[in-house]
């Protein structure tokens, strides 16, 4: 195996394949030497001898060893690669980022160059392309054709689009170029992975998860606080709970709204997903952003390490992420020292006032949650009206100018010291809700709200005399997953 995240040796790899243990899914692929495919680790084909077994950490990696992806277990399917964050070189750190900023781009939205990832970077091109090569073993341009190629395979496996449609929305300039370049590298014609369960229809896809993972904590969690009118929570579904919210993706050609609707299949450890038809263009953001808000790309193997002996009861718990980093931040603001129930109102109330009209196949969803500008241009009379106080009122102003004109990113990304230092300098916003803020929006691991009160309360510190200092020194056990323990807290039982 090259560079492997996990630094699994080919042995500790093949017992994870035999056991087909779906806890290294996307972690590594299995390419086998006696038919030339690569699976995943989960693939329910025969396994192969260890001798005709090569592992890699990329399906780019495999790609360029001459293996061509399985059809039975579908490695496009699989989970993203997991986040590291431990203690790695510098190097290391940048080609991980490379290839989360290439996972990233859309390819619908028009090609890249090298110099344009090495400017996002902050490096010369060639060092660029030296470190991909020295730690990935495969070059820019090997694992974007390979990121295209998946993700035409993703669309013909998952939707009955034409094929020139799902040429244009893999990324490629035409139809010709599309079919020469599944021949040159998968030696099959794009029709061949058609599934012929796949019929038009509403757009819909199947997205996959490392077990464990408590999906009735999370569906729990989004239950409990959604908005009546921006988001539907359904126990009576069929085929199990159903979560359906008016979503929001910032594109370049401006915000567009539309709907999403997600149910977890746990024996199968997927999310199936569908959404409005008009995103199938801007495939590459909602994927980002249903990922993130699912927490989908979660390692359990490290969080169970570091967690599991304080938090057996709760295992599998993940984060849920914020479906959009500003109305998560609004949200956080509006919840400061009330209840769960008092913040769904006060929210109700202005995605009603300020929102903007949606349509969709659900009479119960109506707004999309209001943009920046549009509460920048909210009166505070107005905002008065809607309960909120004075203070709560400068808060949001503050934040919702801060985005609009001060540059503040609260979606995932570098810098979250920094912009936590942001949020804090804003008036009305403390300590507690700009680390609420980083864990949920900014999607980072090791977010701690040291203030909380419930934390404080199930540590048992509650009554010292500065428990946010001592909640701090308790949770240091725990970096850096910090985040994953908070959830854990709160979903701890009082005893």
């Amino acid at each position: 195996m090259t560079a492997t995240p996990l630094t699994l040796t080919p042995s500790a790899c093949y017992q994870a394949v035999r056991a087909r243990d779906a806890r290294f899914d996307g972690l590594f692929y299995l390419g086998v030497r006696s038919t030339g495919v690569y699976c995943r680790p989960v693939c329910k084909a025969r396994t192969p001898l260890l001798r005709n077994c090569a592992f890699f950490s990329l399906p780019a990696q495999a790609e360029q060893a001459g293996f061509r992806p399985c059809l039975r277990c579908r490695p496009e399917w699989a989970p993203g690669p997991a986040q590291r964050w431990s203690n790695q070189d510098a190097t290391q750190v940048l080609a991980q980022q490379a290839l989360a900023w290439m996972a990233q781009r859309d390819p619908h939205a028009g090609a890249w160059q090298l110099s344009d990832l090495a400017a996002h970077m902050g490096v010369g091109e060639r060092h660029l392309r030296r470190i991909m090569q020295a730690h990935w073993g495969v070059t820019p341009a090997q694992y974007r054709q390979t990121q295209r190629l998946l993700r035409a395979k993703l669309l013909l496996s998952t939707s009955a689009l034409p094929m020139d449609t799902v040429a244009s929305l893999s990324g490629f300039s035409s139809t010709r170029q599309f079919h020469r370049a599944f021949a040159q590298h998968y030696h099959i014609k794009p029709a061949q992975c058609r599934l012929s369960s796949n019929r038009p229809g509403p757009a819909r896809l199947r997205l996959s998860y490392r077990p464990p993972f408590d999906a009735p904590a999370m569906l729990g969690f989004w239950r409990q606080r959604a908005v009546p009118g921006l988001e539907w929570s359904d126990p009576n579904a069929q085929g199990g709970e159903a979560f359906t919210r008016i979503l929001s993706l910032d594109l370049p050609q401006g915000l567009s709204h539309g709907w999403v609707r997600v149910q977890f299949d746990a024996p199968a450890h997927q999310v199936g997903v569908q959404f409005s038809e008009h995103w199938w263009p801007h495939l590459s953001p909602l994927l980002e952003r249903l990922r993130w808000a699912l927490d989908l790309d979660a390692d359990p193997l490290a969080l169970e390490a570091a967690l599991q002996a304080d938090f057996a009861h709760s295992t599998g718990v993940r984060v849920p992420g914020a479906w959009h980093g500003f109305e998560l931040a609004v949200r956080a603001v509006l919840g400061q020292q009330v209840s769960v129930a008092a913040a769904r109102t006060y929210a109700q109330r202005l995605v009603h006032a300020l929102g903007t009209p949606v349509n969709t196949p659900w009479p119960g969803l109506t707004h999309a949650f209001p943009t920046p500008t549009q509460l920048l241009h909210a009166s505070p009379d107005q905002l008065g009206a809607l309960g909120i106080v004075k203070q709560r009122q400068k808060a949001l102003l503050a934040l919702a100018q801060a985005v609009c004109h001060g540059g503040l990113d609260l979606n995932p990304g570098a810098d979250v010291a920094q912009r936590v230092e942001a949020l804090m300098a804003l008036p009305g916003i403390g300590a507690w809700t700009a680390q609420y803020i980083a864990m949920r929006a900014m999607r980072w691991p090791d977010a701690f709200p040291a203030g909380d009160l419930v934390v404080q309360q199930r540590l048992g510190v509650r009554d010292t005399p500065n428990p946010a200092r001592a909640a701090s020194a308790l949770a240091q056990r725990w970096q850096p997953w910090r985040s994953y323990a908070v959830l854990r807290l709160w979903h701890t039982k009082e005893t």
